[in-house]
């Protein structure tokens, strides 16, 4: 059956949305069958590494089949699947637990791919570096991936002004951080990669890749797996995804496995979501309309977790949402402006349609409010 990805126009699309996002670079890459395509935009070529954040997650839940039983416990008492699913109760960026009235919700959890990290490490008799590098990138090829900053790198940027940007930070992963997000890559190698995801040549066996890709949690419209999302797309096809945002890159892998197609798109700038979602539009990826919409499930109040910050209210007949909170890694409170968000139907709300999945909150239970896919408790002030 021929792809409903229309093919031949990535340069064009790309080059369109960015002039129209005001991003200063971005790479993308088209994968349909064995047909690939490459487009770039702004002073960077198409093999320009770009960070690509927490698209490492995929790679980690990867070398975690490879060389772990994921089902197992594991020394910390949860199991690699546990960890790497965002099912282990932990906050965000500690391994604390979540508080009790969040426990046994699907909570993006970092903590939990460094727990994961380790136990790769310790199972390869390595570091967790040397192991994705032996295990994962010189098995597929992927020359210009890896954890350390790599020559003429896209320079990441945060935004200044309505319009404007200027260099962010440099954003050091340390060693045990880095099966969070520290892989840099391009779109060449990271379509290499999905080839391998979506069954072609590569270290991982096919029970191997079905354990990463498995569904194990229900969340914002769509269903966790290892280290990607599985979600329907219009017309009923799956696709398996996850986005990446840190110290001033946004990025996305999306696969379609029924296409045999995968996309990849590297942005340089904290605004590079815009972007990417315009491309995803282009190309007739958006998800499916979800069902059973509940309105008035939202509840308005603020919400907060450790440094994690939203406020849901009503203004002028919409819901907004405000948040804040603090990158991890470069230390910038970062402050989103109030967005306003609607019912995208199960529950689930979102801005702009809801087409990228970190456009997404829900309210999975009373006083819980789920806001950049992490569990949040009402708070009184």
């Amino acid at each position: 059956m021929a792809s409903a990805i229309p093919q031949g126009r990535l340069l064009e699309i790309v080059r369109e949305a960015h002039t129209r996002s005001g991003v200063p670079a971005v790479t993308a890459g088209l994968l349909v069958g064995e047909q690939v395509e490459l487009a770039a935009a702004g002073p960077v070529e198409v093999e320009t590494p770009f960070r690509i954040a927490s698209v490492t997650k995929w790679f980690t839940a990867s070398l975690a089949a490879l060389v772990l039983d994921v089902e197992a416990p594991l020394v910390c008492g949860a199991s690699a699947a546990r960890l790497l699913s965002h099912t282990a109760g932990l906050r965000q960026n500690s391994r604390e637990l979540l508080p009790e009235s969040c426990r046994g919700l699907w909570s993006y959890s970092n903590a939990g791919f460094v727990l994961g990290g380790d136990a790769c490490a310790a199972a390869a008799g390595t570091s967790f570096s040397d192991a994705v590098r032996a295990r994962l990138l010189e098995p597929l090829g992927l020359e210009r991936t890896g954890f350390e900053e790599p020559a003429g790198a896209a320079p990441g940027h945060v935004q200044e002004g309505p319009t404007g940007h200027r260099q962010a930070p440099d954003v050091i992963y340390a060693e045990r951080r880095r099966a969070a997000g520290g892989l840099w890559s391009t779109v060449g190698d990271l379509l290499r990669f999905a080839a391998h995801q979506l069954g072609g040549p590569g270290p991982l066996s096919g029970d191997q890749l079905s354990a990463v890709q498995e569904p194990r949690a229900d969340a914002l419209g769509g269903r966790y797996c290892l280290g990607c999302w599985s979600r329907e797309l219009a017309g009923g096809r799956l696709a398996l995804d996850h986005e990446g945002s840190v110290g001033g890159y946004q990025s996305l892998l999306l696969l379609v496995p029924e296409d045999t197609a995968a996309l990849a798109v590297l942005t340089n700038s904290w605004r590079g979501s815009a972007l990417i979602r315009r491309v995803v539009r282009e190309l007739g990826l958006v998800p499916a309309l979800l069902e059973g919409a509940r309105a008035g499930q939202i509840e308005p109040g603020r919400y907060a977790l450790d440094d994690a910050v939203a406020v849901v209210e009503e203004h002028g007949g919409r819901w907004r949402v405000a948040e804040s909170e603090t990158d991890p890694l470069t230390g910038l409170r970062i402050e989103r402006p109030a967005y306003a968000v609607d019912a995208l139907g199960g529950g689930v709300y979102g801005f702009a349609g809801g087409v990228l999945m970190s456009h997404r909150l829900d309210f999975p239970r009373a006083g819980i409010a789920r806001v950049g896919w992490t569990a949040l408790p009402a708070a009184s002030s």
